[in-house]
């Protein structure tokens, strides 16, 4: 190997010394007037030991944008529904954002934005006064608003003594606002209810078909059973401020997990227009980006309403545009979506909340 191309494979020869005649990563050799990239493999041609604010910027551009382009895109999302698809499929793809990176910049702006808003992140109880608990017969074995003991005995008279006086002895806060009273009263009751239903029903359908009781289980109980009872048990004993944020720490991906269904649901309610399932796939991604900036001005204290009602209207006035259609085609169109929509959404719910007790 000469000396020439011994400097080439040096890593510090491309950082310190003068700059080489060939791609460092091909061999190519390049113009006099030399490029910015090679025209043989695309490499850059002026390369240099990366800061670390590059290192990070090279890292999150692969997954999401932050450059011109990318407020440029979500103007033209927000101001010009459908306008993005369309200059996707008609080939403008370098003035915008792909979409792609569309959904996942506008996802990573509603999760930052949403922890930065620190008011309306629910709080997940640690402390064990603050957790509300059944036994196994459904009774409450813990309180969330203990009464103040009478004494330092009383105190020390066991979890019997504080649950029976937090039943009979309501905190200052209820006493001084009856609305709380009435939602901790509520709240209470149906979560007892459910605990109980929960368990009478497994209980019924096990016992009938193995003998196994998952309120008492045995040796009759299979590894399945078992598993089951520990997670009945284990979603029982969770509050519902835990509920609250499992449920938010898992909407993004429930959103993700969402976009092929609506895309299905595109394909079947425009079966008839001749575009493929990339095509409506990527209208999804636009819609779902849309639907985050939505959920981040909820989240900064604006009435869900209105809002609601302005993501209808300009999901209906882009699939108008997109798809050709005229006011009343898009406006019963949106209507049959928004339905079809919402009940996977529900299902996926239902299933979401399964894997949070599993999780949890």
């Amino acid at each position: 190997m000469s000396d020439t191309e011994h400097a080439h494979d040096t890593p510090g020869h491309a950082a310190h010394g003068p700059q080489s005649p060939y791609c460092l990563n091909c061999h190519y050799t390049l113009p006099r007037a030399r490029p910015r990239y090679c025209g043989h493999c695309g490499q850059e041609t002026d390369l240099h030991p990366p800061s670390v604010r590059e290192m990070l910027t090279e890292y999150v551009g692969h997954y999401v944008a932050f450059d011109g382009p990318l407020w440029r895109t979500l103007w033209a999302l927000v101001m010009l529904p459908g306008h993005l698809t369309l200059a996707y499929f008609h080939g403008r793809r370098r003035r915008y954002v792909l979409p792609l990176r569309v959904y996942l910049s506008a996802s990573f702006l509603f999760f930052v934005g949403s922890h930065l808003l620190t008011g309306h992140k629910p709080h997940i109880p640690e402390s064990e006064e603050s957790i509300v608990q059944w036994d196994g017969d459904g009774d409450e074995a813990q309180s969330a608003h203990r009464a103040p003991a009478a004494s330092s005995g009383a105190a020390r008279g066991g979890a019997s003594a504080a649950a029976a006086a937090a039943r009979t002895q309501p905190d200052n806060a209820a006493e001084t606002d009856p609305a709380k009273a009435v939602v901790r009263e509520t709240d209470r009751a149906v979560r007892e209810g459910l605990s109980k239903n929960l368990r009478v029903e497994h209980a019924a359908a096990s016992a009938g078909s193995s003998g196994c009781d998952l309120q008492h289980v045995n040796s009759n109980c299979s590894a399945g059973e078992r598993w089951l009872a520990a997670q009945i048990e284990r979603a029982q004993h969770m509050t519902r401020a835990q509920w609250e944020a499992k449920l938010w720490a898992s909407a993004p991906y429930a959103m993700l997990a969402m976009q092929p269904f609506f895309a299905s649901l595109l394909l079947l309610m425009f079966a008839g227009s001749g575009r493929r399932y990339a095509e409506h796939f990527v209208f999804s991604l636009h819609c779902h980006s849309l639907w985050f900036l939505a959920l981040l001005l909820v989240n900064t204290g604006v009435s869900g309403g209105p809002v609601m009602l302005a993501v209808f209207w300009h999901g209906m006035l882009a699939m108008r545009r997109v798809y050709g259609l005229s006011t009343r085609g898009a406006f019963w169109r949106g209507l049959l979506l928004s339905m079809g929509y919402f009940m996977l959404l529900a299902l996926g719910m239902i299933l979401l909340l399964g894997l949070i007790a599993t999780l949890a």
